[in-house]
């Protein structure tokens, strides 16, 4: 991501959110931001000060409100005065559920740890426990020097967050309401559950190519992190599979791990920016297979693992010739779908990532936070998404404490 697309993102994220479109452009206007014309040296040298540092006290400015000073002589009367009971407190306080945490992955998860620590007793609901789940062993969370099974860090999370006093539903979510308070959300059993607040933890999915053996093969040589797996492939063959900035940010990342690394993409153009393509063509250790397609995910008949592709490709005959290439391991790059459809009201971008404010969780419905892989298109790590949520849970905290008294 460059600095003017970095620019832009604050800019338009910030000024939305907080609607201090013209006190941010007077403070730090559009035309002073760096042009292209400028050394790159001097455009980092100044965003803090042009754009970022901005932004932030804009957001403190419109967004959080301005703190107040409360001395030992007037405690006292600040302590016996009654709350404003607004129609939106009230309508807050109505819920059946202070909070609910909507996603059972490390987002979800972390979120529940702190919110049942301050004492908001939050509701899990979910069907299971996300990407996560999908893999085998997780080398890369701190705190496992030996790594740990995928399984087994979401219920030792899952048991954290109850040993507090969370509470968990199982069950898929229909629809959840946030165009009017309290919220609702609606489960697939029938029941609906209303929250004063809701923090948003679905996550992404992985989009998958839909050849013969993809599904079974998961985490058997068939994977779509390669931060998380590429380890596992150490001085081995890898195949990335796709064309566009993810397909080439993994295949890079394998590179310099595995002693070859195949891109497969099915056209004779690559989607991705010039910048990324260009490393990836000029990497010794990459070869590319253009017009050719995966059909088929072979496996080992004795292990059981992934161990051959079946592959076609368009000639420039325009035929299609097909062929077995042996690999060790299979990374399919085409892209994720966040899980954000069903929240009615919450503003998304183009692809369907929720928006946040910049340095917090914060979306464009009041009460509404978003953690994790639905609202992060760039790290999609579980750590990451572990530290979105306990960010979820104090920002829910906060807005709670000012609105519930």
């Amino acid at each position: 991501m460059n600095i003017k697309t970095i620019t832009t993102c604050v800019f338009l994220l910030t000024l939305e959110a907080t609607g201090a479109t013209t006190s941010l452009f007077d403070s730090a206007g559009i035309d002073d931001v760096p042009t292209e014309e400028n050394d790159e040296d001097n455009m980092y040298a100044t965003f803090f000060d042009r754009v970022v540092i901005p932004a932030r006290e804009s957001v403190r400015r419109n967004a959080l409100g301005e703190a107040i000073t409360v001395s030992e002589s007037d405690a006292a009367t600040i302590k016996s005065g009654q709350c404003s009971e607004d129609s939106l407190t009230v309508r807050i306080l109505e819920a059946d559920r202070k909070l609910v945490i909507v996603g059972g992955g490390p987002a979800g998860l972390s979120a529940a740890v702190y919110a049942a620590r301050a004492g908001l007793s939050p509701l899990i609901i979910a069907r299971d426990g996300g990407q996560l789940e999908g893999t085998s062993d997780v080398h890369n969370y701190p705190g496992f020097d030996e790594g740990v099974d995928a399984v087994d860090l979401i219920q030792r999370l899952e048991r954290q967050a109850e040993r507090f006093g969370a509470d968990r539903k199982e069950c898929g979510v229909r629809d959840v309401d946030l165009t009017c308070r309290p919220f609702k959300v609606y489960c697939e059993d029938g029941e609906v559950i209303t929250s004063s607040a809701v923090v948003i933890a679905t996550g992404a999915s992985p989009r998958w190519i839909g050849a013969e053996g993809e599904q079974e093969l998961i985490a058997k040589g068939v994977h779509t992190c390669a931060t998380c797996d590429g380890y596992f492939y150490r001085g081995k063959h890898a195949v990335v599979i796709g064309g566009g900035d993810t397909a080439m940010e993994q295949a890079l990342f394998l590179a310099r791990l595995a002693s070859r690394v195949t891109l497969i993409h099915r056209g004779g153009v690559l989607r991705a920016s010039k910048a990324m393509a260009t490393r990836v063509l000029k990497h010794p250790n990459i070869l590319i297979l253009w017009n050719t397609s995966v059909k088929r995910f072979v496996a080992d008949e004795s292990t059981g693992a992934l161990s051959s592709l079946d592959i076609e490709t368009l000639t420039t005959m325009g035929e299609n010739a097909t062929s077995n290439l042996a690999v060790d391991g299979a990374f399919v790059a085409i892209g994720h779908t966040p899980n954000s459809e069903k929240f009615r009201g919450v503003r998304t971008d183009s692809k369907g990532y929720i928006y946040t404010l910049p340095g917090s969780t914060v979306t464009s419905v009041t009460g509404v936070f978003a953690a994790g892989d639905v609202q992060d298109d760039l790290y999609r790590q579980a750590i990451t998404s572990a530290g979105t949520g306990a960010m979820a849970a104090m920002d829910a905290e906060r807005w709670l404490c000012e609105h519930g008294c």
